[in-house]
């Protein structure tokens, strides 16, 4: 469960009742390469050169008589996976109550605690239906813990009610996941950076979140918010019309680049590749970073590290600002000002 809440949030009455089916989920705010990534997950993943070949150059969700071929004779099993978005409220025009991602993990379909496994032949006559008018959700979802509580579809009570809609995990897709297949030939998609060490860590890293199989019963954070104080910032700048892209890698050259979940944690990306921070929140239009994290409370020598990194980013044309933990948990309209300060003297510009 997420706690700690802050009390300007719980202050709104409609902050802790769960809007009633059905969601409108809005990707704008979510990196162009992200949704791409998330979007492609479907049918057998991952995509291998075997596979193309073995389908004749075309693949569907449902394996041809190739692929099954391919996969029978190597005797793969295949874990259901479940595609979890953890939702903020976004207004917006058109059918459901308005919502954008601010998490998006991944969880294997279990029956009685553990991992279900299917050999191919049950996956070539197994159709994944999705019904967007009637998606599966978690109950009690909490990606940052990796914890999760009753399933179900159309059941009574996950939607609507008391409760915050960021412990509702919506299931927006679900794909069959290979438990084993050779690395080396996983297709990997076009990521905006060029070839070499950088984008074969970035792309070693896309792979091992997305496509190794599970093997505990726990959600597997891939991308978004890295923590409830984030999340809270998120969430009243949401209330204010705002929604910034989140977890930005911010480059040497000036570019920008989606950060996949614990990237910023490979040390060799970090620093062998050129790479200046990952700002928390980001407004690509203003060109404004925010990091939740920095601030007064910072020891000497990682307030420094951090005004060096600040200057960087205003060489580039970037406004950094940084807001400590501290300050959204008891200021959070306060943190939220400053943001919107940023923003108001970015567009007056």
């Amino acid at each position: 469960m997420i706690a700690n809440r802050p009390s300007h949030l719980l202050a709104d009455p409609t902050y802790s009742i769960r809007p009633a089916l059905p969601y409108r989920v809005d990707w704008s705010p979510v990196p162009a390469f992200v949704r791409r990534s998330i979007f492609e997950l479907g049918g057998i993943q991952p995509i291998t050169k075997s596979m193309v070949t073995a389908a004749g150059g075309t693949l569907h969700d449902t394996p041809s008589e190739g692929e099954v071929a391919l996969f029978r004779e190597a005797n793969i099993e295949f874990q259901m996976i479940f595609i979890v978005a953890s939702l903020v409220a976004k207004a917006g025009e058109g059918e459901g109550f308005g919502t954008t991602p601010f998490a998006l993990s991944l969880l294997p379909a279990s029956k009685r605690g553990e991992i279900q496994t299917a050999p191919i032949d049950l996956v070539e006559k197994l159709t994944l239906a999705y019904d967007p008018a009637n998606p599966p959700l978690y109950a009690r979802f909490d990606p940052f813990e990796g914890s999760y509580g009753l399933f179900g579809i159309n059941t009574p009570g996950l939607a609507g009610g008391k409760g915050h809609l960021d412990e509702l995990g919506l299931v927006i897709g679900q794909f069959w996941l290979a438990t084993s297949f050779d690395h080396d030939e996983v297709l990997q998609p076009d990521i905006g950076l060029p070839p070499g060490d950088a984008w074969r860590r970035y792309a070693k890293n896309r792979q091992k979140l997305l496509f190794t199989p599970f093997k505990k019963l726990e959600p597997r954070r891939i991308w978004g918010a890295d923590s409830p104080i984030e999340l809270f910032l998120l969430q009243e700048l949401a209330r204010r019309g705002h929604h910034p892209q989140l977890q930005m890698l911010i480059m040497e050259n000036g570019g920008t680049y989606p950060s996949f979940y614990n990237l910023w944690g490979d040390l060799d990306f970090r620093y062998s590749h050129a790479a200046v921070t990952e700002a928390d929140l980001y407004f690509p239009e203003q060109r404004i970073a925010v990091f939740c994290d920095g601030g007064r409370f910072h020891s000497g020598g990682k307030k420094k590290k951090d005004e060096a990194i600040s200057e960087k980013l205003r060489g580039f044309g970037i406004t950094p600002v940084r807001i400590d933990g501290r300050t959204i948990v008891n200021d959070l309209a306060g943190a939220a000002n400053r943001v919107e300060a940023a923003l108001a003297g970015s567009d007056a510009q």
